[in-house]
């Protein structure tokens, strides 16, 4: 899928929930209540630190769960930008990818950008977080705050939205 794709999406997803325009998107709370009652097979589940100490949360596309650490749950809970990116990013997964993983290979054997699962759950989280239509007149800061994003994916959302606007 490539980043239109995507952003189209994402918007979708926004207007049906009627967040359109809202600048935060209640990325815990969708996970928890209205995920399950869209899609009764989903499940999500939060573990031990010890149970994941090397991976803060990720995709079951066998068992059509997100697995979270608690520490990362907690804290996206309170509002942290980096963990409310990493629970949007494993609702990416979810949504772009929950009937199995298809990669796009180059004729050099590695996996096209736009392919790769990682950058759409990349893509797919900073859409959903941050869409272009909001951020475009605001500074990292701004949208960092306004958003609920750490500043560095402020700051990138916002190259990638003013770049996509140049070229349109």
């Amino acid at each position: 899928m490539s980043t239109d794709d995507i952003l189209h999406l994402t918007n979708r997803l926004r207007r049906k929930l009627n967040l359109y325009d809202r600048t935060y998107f209640p990325i815990v709370e969708f996970i928890e209540t209205v995920l399950p009652e869209i899609d009764p097979k989903f499940s999500y589940l939060y573990v031990a630190k010890n149970e994941m100490p090397d991976t803060y949360a990720y995709f079951d596309n066998v068992a059509n769960s997100i697995v979270v650490r608690e520490d990362v749950y907690d804290r996206a809970l309170n509002g942290s930008g980096r963990d409310r990116f990493t629970l949007a990013h494993e609702l990416g997964h979810y949504v772009l990818h929950s009937s199995g993983v298809q990669l796009c290979r180059s004729d050099g054997g590695r996996v096209v950008t736009y392919c790769d699962p990682e950058w759409q759950a990349n893509t797919f989280a900073s859409k959903l977080l941050m869409p272009d239509h909001l951020i475009y007149t605001l500074t990292p800061s701004e949208i960092s705050k306004e958003f609920g994003t750490s500043y560095q994916a402020a700051e990138i959302a916002l190259y990638k939205a003013k770049k996509a606007k140049l070229a349109t």
